[in-house]
């Protein structure tokens, strides 16, 4: 067993709680650029400020959350108190992923969900669209080309 001296394992400590904080600040900042395609303003809160972690997204208030642990009901019950009347919503970056916001996970309550899915949703019929293959509902464009063609 080798031994190392307690200030080389507080500073290792100290390192790697910097590169958490770091890794969670870069998150927050690479999920408001990605946000800027619908609104123009998303701004990350920045270091260490209370309350949402994305700013200037009408309606929706943003948890940001680049964690190896998983506490989601921590996590929503914390966009809920930071909410203000907006909708609560929580985005995970996960060990591993990279800065393709498109791939994280994103969670909400069933019961805010709900109401959300049922106004888009015209038809019970679910369909792919032919064009990029992801998921539709029969009699409605697919927001997904629609976003790809307005911001080309």
């Amino acid at each position: 067993m080798v031994l190392m001296p307690l200030g080389l394992v507080n500073a290792v400590k100290q390192s790697m709680a910097n590169h958490r904080k770091h890794r969670g600040y870069r998150t927050q900042k690479v999920i408001a650029e990605y946000l800027k395609q619908w609104w123009a303003y998303a701004d990350t809160a920045g270091a260490g400020r209370q309350g949402e972690d994305i700013l200037n997204i009408p309606t929706v208030s943003i948890e940001v959350k680049a964690r190896s642990d998983f506490q989601p009901l921590a996590w929503i019950k914390q966009a809920e108190a930071n909410s203000n009347q907006k909708l609560p919503l929580v985005i995970m970056r996960c060990n591993g992923q990279g800065e393709d916001v498109g791939e994280y996970l994103a969670f909400i309550r069933v019961k805010d969900l709900m109401p959300i899915l049922h106004q888009a949703a015209p038809t019970d019929k679910p369909i792919k669209c032919n064009q990029c293959g992801y998921w539709t509902f029969e009699g409605k464009d697919c927001t997904t080309c629609q976003s790809m063609n307005t911001n080309a």
